[in-house]
């Protein structure tokens, strides 16, 4: 905050605006690769982007869908519609997909649902919403990287990470440790209690399901553990979905959990269901990031109300609200997609795996969710001796710069509060002439790092 009041003075902003511009720009490392796009013909310098959550693998299917149900229509389109509270169309048709896919317990009507311009837009109208300055939200670590920016740039609200070291008796001490029941009832109670000898009150729980960014989904059981810790506290419930449909085969381990909606658990005597909530988007399950819509699905009045208040600031177009409900609408489209996207989904995750593997790397194992794999470096970061937290940090920082150099671009762990250094996220879902040049090229950092030698121990 310091930083912050001597720029305030020099650019007349207020001390919001101050400390946001000297939190500086998170998105400028992805604007330097997107700038610079590889192409093996006409740019083969070029950066190879494996950092940012993009699915492109069904790209060209969705792309012809929109094109051939783009149809303007201007009473609709080019006016302001039926205002900033979204179209009935979209919300019942998303009212009918939760119902299908997601398997919701009970109906879900339309003035449940409430479309906005991107789940980010979503998150910052719920920190907003429900948080007062000062106050948390508890979200298990790793945590995707961009609640760092959605949940406390406005609202001023905290980010409290979830820690699962270091949990006695229970659990197995690796990172299988976030989806287990128990593990998580001492953890959640843990943070709570800091959280009570800090003076940060808590209001809210926040989870990505699936992971984001360890690829894999909660079970039942260990949702009910969640919301019971909730329902305990008076917690608001959050849950990120966004990854619902991107569940796929992972032919190492079949029997790994699948995809379960908050909205099918039941909940009844564990949480009163209008403190839980469900985000969803068409970024990621249809390969769609550049279709800045989300919507939020609750059974809170007052939580709608005020959510729908922001709506005016995060408004999405009817055209691509309309293009959003035709594809949901177009049952049997929607269905050959999923189910096409998985079988796809599956063949990356598999050739990625498999590249991994045979260069001596270590991965997160069993995720079968989502389009990112969790890489395990920890060795390179051990260095000769002891090292500090932060000399570790500095590591990893200059091996992320390396990288960038050799024209990769990677997501690295401390931007998703990894307990550990070294652990990095991959993003498997592009070309697989692009994922192998961009795995080489990583192969190729590790190199100037030793890492060949220090496989040889393993």
């Amino acid at each position: 905050m310091s930083d912050a009041i001597p720029e305030a003075a020099k650019y007349h902003l207020s001390q919001r605006g101050a400390e946001n511009f000297t939190a500086g720009n998170h998105w400028a490392p992805i604007e330097r690769a997107l700038a610079n796009v590889w192409d093996k013909e006409k740019n083969s310098d070029g950066i190879i982007n494996l950092g940012l959550a993009e699915n492109s693998l069904m790209h060209d299917e969705i792309a012809n869908f929109l094109e051939k149900n783009l149809q303007v229509n201007p009473q609709k389109h080019l006016t302001y519609g039926t205002g900033p509270l979204g179209s009935l169309r979209l919300r019942t048709a998303l009212s009918s997909f939760f119902t299908t896919y997601f398997h919701s317990r009970s109906p879900i009507s339309p003035s449940q649902i409430l479309p906005y311009s991107s789940i980010s837009a979503l998150t910052d109208a719920l920190a907003w919403s429900i948080c007062n300055e000062g106050e948390g939200i508890l979200i298990p670590r790793p945590l995707y990287t961009g609640f760092r920016v959605d949940i406390p740039q406005r609202s001023r609200a905290v980010i409290v990470p979830v820690s699962f070291a270091g949990i006695d008796g229970v659990g197995t001490g690796g990172l299988d440790d976030v989806f287990d029941a128990e593990v998580n009832e001492r953890a959640f109670g843990r943070a709570w209690m800091k959280c009570e000898e800090d003076g940060v009150k808590v209001r809210a729980v926040l989870l990505t399901n699936p992971h984001n960014p360890l690829g894999k989904c909660y079970s039942a059981s260990t949702l009910k553990a969640i919301a019971n810790f909730c329902g305990k506290h008076g917690l608001h419930l959050i849950c990120d979905e966004i990854y619902a449909l991107s569940v796929f085969e992972n032919r190492q381990n079949p029997s790994a959990e699948t995809f379960t909606s908050i909205l099918t658990v039941d909940l009844e005597g564990l949480i009163d269901e209008e403190m839980v909530h469900v985000m969803y988007g068409p970024s990621k399950d249809f390969c769609a990031n550049g279709l800045r819509l989300g919507a939020l699905c609750s059974r809170n009045e007052g939580l709608i109300g005020a959510v729908a208040s922001l709506a005016v600031f995060s408004w999405s177009p009817y055209v691509l609200q309309d293009l959003w409900a035709a594809l949901l609408e177009d049952k049997d489209y929607l269905s050959w997609f999923i189910s096409t996207n998985e079988h796809r989904l599956s063949e990356n995750h598999s050739v990625a795996t498999s590249f991994i593997s045979s260069h001596n790397m270590k991965y997160f194992k069993g995720s079968n969710a989502g389009v990112f794999i969790w890489i395990d470096l920890r060795e390179c970061f051990i260095g000769n001796g002891e090292m500090t937290v932060d000399e570790k940090r500095e590591l990893e920082r200059k091996f992320v710069k390396r990288c960038e150099e050799k024209g990769l671009f990677v997501g690295y762990g401390s931007n998703f509060f990894s307990e550990e250094v070294g652990w990095f996220r991959i993003t498997f879902t592009v070309g697989k002439e692009i994922l192998i040049e961009g795995l080489e090229r990583l192969v190729s950092v590790l190199g100037e790092v030793g890492w060949e030698k220090g496989a040889e121990g393993r």
